[in-house]
């Protein structure tokens, strides 16, 4: 997933495991996602 944390486009890895999401990592969004992110 890609979206926006206080100002910074972030992409975050994640599973959900018994009615929670458990996240796995998390980086800033490389130049390849935010243009991705960008066409929606």
């Amino acid at each position: 997933a890609t979206g926006r944390v206080e100002g910074l486009l972030m992409t975050v890895a994640y599973t959900e495991r018994d009615a929670r999401i458990r996240i796995i990592s998390a980086r800033k969004a490389n130049n390849n996602e935010q243009r991705a992110y960008d066409r929606g």
